[in-house]
């Protein structure tokens, strides 16, 4: 039984690195490949909006562990500086994707919704599953059991997170018409940038080892807000 807990927890630890490390190969490989045209993040998500005929969406810039996202029920893509204002391949692929999502709406809208509810659950759900594991084990109930419960919950939440990455796939697949027309004369350029799309829409599944930045920093009382409120 031990034996088969460490391995489900290695695998799920790895599937989580794995995630993390795409997301860092863009940050760090994409920052060092300007853009082909002369747009920032923020300039080259407004084109896509454009081309959507998107006018409802409004572009903040905001700093914090929860930067980089779109609020579908504001109607707001919150960038950071550096995103927002970068003339580079990762600062489009951040910006784009994130812009993709606004193009999800009707059906796709509620799938956005619960995406994100996932995402909220994988950032702050470890913290109170340790809590309660500690609960348990005060009131003199087994540990061992009580540790796999916690396990147990942590793996649900990184499962969720897997089985809703259709929903940030199908924000790249939004973009695909607007980027071949805009990158028409850069192929190159397009393809790289597809391969920083995809590694960004697998970026949260890391989120369960950043766990517990997400919760200290903002799941406790009395810690702060890192989520953009403007």
């Amino acid at each position: 039984m031990l034996g088969i807990f460490a391995i489900v927890f290695l695998l799920a630890f790895l599937v989580c690195r794995h995630a993390l490390g795409r997301y860092e190969q863009v940050l760090r490989q994409g920052a060092r490949e300007a853009a082909p045209t002369a747009h920032t993040g923020a300039e080259i998500a407004r084109l896509f909006f454009a081309s959507e005929e998107i006018t409802d969406v409004e572009i903040v810039e905001h700093e914090g562990m929860t930067s980089n996202c779109f609020d579908p029920r504001r109607r707001r893509l919150f960038l950071t500086r550096e995103t927002a204002g970068g003339a580079t391949l990762a600062a489009w692929a951040v910006a784009l994707h994130e812009a993709g999502h606004a193009a999800q709406t009707g059906e796709a809208l509620g799938d956005v919704k619960w995406r994100q509810t996932v995402i909220r659950l994988t950032r702050y759900g470890p913290g109170f599953a340790v809590i309660l594991a500690g609960a348990l084990m005060l009131m003199k109930f087994n540990a061992r059991m009580a540790v796999f419960a916690c396990a147990g919950l942590c793996l649900a939440f990184l499962l969720l997170n897997l089985g809703t990455l259709a929903v940030e796939f199908n924000a790249n697949a939004r973009l695909r018409r607007f980027l071949e027309k805009h990158l028409e004369r850069h192929p190159d350029a397009l393809e790289r940038l597809g391969g920083h799309l995809s590694k960004v829409a697998t970026r949260e599944v890391g989120d369960l080892l950043r766990s517990p930045r997400f919760f200290l920093l903002s799941g406790l009382p009395g810690s702060g807000k890192i989520r953009p409120k403007s």
